[in-house]
């Protein structure tokens, strides 16, 4: 998928089939938009003309979350949706715990435009993982670049989790297989190699990993002791 600042362009190639094989044809660039679901605390012209400048920077939106009565249930569209584009009066305590029940179910980057300057709002935003909190409104003309940069701050940190998550459970994995080395070089009177090339063999025969092995032989011999 290649990507153009708010629009993306799936491509998806035309085929026919040969006696060779499937030949390709050529490819059909298919523009999908940014889609975004507006959540606000209010009914005047404001929420309007946000709605109507993200409509016209080319953003879908796909559903409109009016949150005056303090109704923050899970937007029906949020999984299908690229972002969260807030605008509130004020930052309530209540709108913020329902998004960071919603992000941590399914993570997603969170805009919110308000003239809520309070520090403790700001700072419980952050916590939650707002990717930007624009104080004084919006501006339609820097709409667009504000919310292209908070969705790439996002995927930044995504990307930067889940590789820090990666090299945990590496780490993780590591010291089970070290700790049931120890436990096989104790009990079978082997070397180090032999233990780990034991654990090796063990996981190729069951197909399973190194470590799902190493945890087997770690809880098999607490329950002997």
């Amino acid at each position: 998928m290649l990507h153009n600042q708010n629009t993306s362009f799936l491509c998806v190639p035309r085929y026919y089939s040969s006696p060779l094989g499937i030949v390709f044809a050529n490819t059909t660039f298919m523009k999908v938009k940014t889609t975004v679901i507006l959540i606000i605390d209010s009914d005047d012209d404001n929420s309007l003309e946000l709605k109507e400048a993200l409509l016209n920077n080319g953003f879908d939106v796909l559903e409109t979350l009016n949150v005056i009565h303090n109704n923050v249930e899970r937007p029906e569209g949020y999984d299908s949706a690229s972002a969260l584009i807030c605008q509130f009066r004020h930052v309530k305590n209540i709108y913020l715990d329902a998004i960071a029940n919603w992000v941590q179910t399914k993570p997603c980057p969170v805009i919110i435009f308000t003239n809520d300057d309070n520090s403790d709002a700001i700072e419980k935003s952050v916590k939650i993982g707002v990717n930007a909190y624009i104080v004084d409104g919006f501006n339609s003309q820097r709409i667009k670049p504000i919310i292209e940069v908070a969705i790439n701050r996002f995927k930044n940190f995504q990307s930067i989790t889940e590789e820090l998550h990666k090299t945990r459970q590496q780490l993780n994995d590591r010291k089970l297989i070290d700790k049931a080395k120890g436990i096989l070089m104790k009990s079978k009177n082997m070397d180090e190699q032999q233990a780990y090339n034991s654990i090796r063999k063990m996981a190729m025969d069951k197909s399973k990993s190194m470590s799902d092995i190493a945890r087997s032989i770690i809880d098999v011999m607490e329950i002997m002791l």
